[in-house]
């Protein structure tokens, strides 16, 4: 099945949300936040102030503008409760990073390594038996096609997650290396008598070879792909960074301090914000290989040509094959005072006139 034209996006429920609109905002999401943050900074300190109040239930009213409070909740906050928060939060984010990127660059080797590996099997393939008619598929055939298929899977995989979570329940290391494997296998038990017709031995086993390094790559790159943290690893990291946003609430909340220093605070809550705004946009977008700005589905562009070299190997060759059985029917004649060996030529002319007037990179 053909998933060139997938519609990339994110179902929640029943809305599915664009991908390109999920993009644009994790883009401009660490832009406004702090512009938001610095002109709201004022109304968030009010509703901070009214909720401690209302959970508190004071029947009094501090005439210093929480200056004392403050000054016997230092202690607690910087001795003990920040250095935690922010040595914790800070050993998370790091990991984190480090871990989907490591992550990205793992399935970017293995999509490199297995467009490698198909290239060298499909210069094997065309040294396998080949039969001259279109009565039935011959071992070149069956292999191709097998090899189109796979190619066709390696593309089919390497969407985004949305995507590729629909294949989980399908079997992830059912390929169709198994019946290229079965093909193979036919061609090593054949009877002597047809051992003219079969590819060199050496040939087949660089072709077992290139099979196993295949699903060796492929094992890698899907562990790669399901590899990665729960939603309660980021739940935990989230909240350690709105703690850390809590603390420079608790800290600054002085009308003293608010009156005197108002831009000030503005600022520094602007930065905060923005910080923790970036570094979340930025987990989110490493965490979606091949959506984002941290993305490698620029390796994916190779798999399309191999796919489409393969397709056009195969029809070539099915040219070529009614070619050869209107040269083996009329032989004694001609068409149109024409010999039936230039009507081969003319044949694979127009084939090649219809197929590659804008031949693509990788074409022989």
């Amino acid at each position: 099945e053909d998933n060139d034209n997938i519609d990339r996006g994110i179902v929640i429920g029943k809305l599915s949300i664009p991908a390109q609109l999920i993009d644009d905002a994790i883009k401009y999401i660490p832009f406004i936040a702090p512009v938001l943050a610095f002109f709201t900074y004022e109304e968030i300190v009010k509703i901070f102030d009214f909720v401690i109040e209302l959970v508190a239930n004071n029947n009094w009213k501090a005439v210093d503008g929480g200056v004392f409070s403050l000054q016997t909740l230092t202690p607690a906050i910087n001795g003990i409760v920040l250095p935690t928060a922010s040595i914790l939060f800070a050993t998370l984010s790091g990991t984190t990073i480090t871990t989907l990127r490591q992550r990205q660059l793992d399935i970017r080797t293995c999509l490199n390594k297995e467009a490698s590996e198909i290239r060298i099997l499909q210069a094997t393939v065309d040294c396998y038996p080949s039969s001259t008619t279109t009565e039935e598929l011959d071992f070149q055939d069956k292999c191709r096609a097998y090899l189109i298929q796979y190619t066709a899977r390696l593309i089919t995989e390497s969407q985004p997650e949305a995507v590729l979570s629909n294949l989980k329940n399908k079997g992830f290391m059912e390929s169709e290396m198994n019946g290229f494997i079965v093909q193979l296998n036919e061609m090593a038990t054949q009877p002597p008598s047809t051992a003219k017709s079969l590819p060199n031995p050496i040939i087949l086993s660089e072709s077992f070879g290139v099979i196993s390094r295949l699903n060796s790559y492929r094992s890698t790159r899907i562990s790669a792909l399901q590899s990665t943290f729960p939603a309660l690893h980021f739940l935990i990291v989230f909240a350690l960074g709105g703690s850390i946003c809590l603390v420079f609430l608790m800290e600054t909340d002085q009308k003293i301090l608010i009156f005197l220093n108002a831009v000030q605070l503005r600022l520094l809550w602007s930065i905060l914000i923005g910080t923790l705004t970036s570094l979340g946009t930025v987990c989110y977008d490493l965490s979606q290989p091949f959506r984002g700005s941290y993305q490698i589905a620029s390796s994916i562009d190779q798999l399309y040509t191999i796919r489409e070299v393969l397709r056009a190997s195969d029809r070539l060759k099915k040219y070529k094959r009614l070619g050869n059985e209107y040269e083996n029917e009329h032989i004694e004649s001609s068409m149109n005072g024409e010999s039936p060996s230039f009507f081969l030529e003319e044949l694979e002319n127009e084939y090649d006139n219809e197929h590659f007037e804008n031949p693509m990179s990788g074409f022989p």
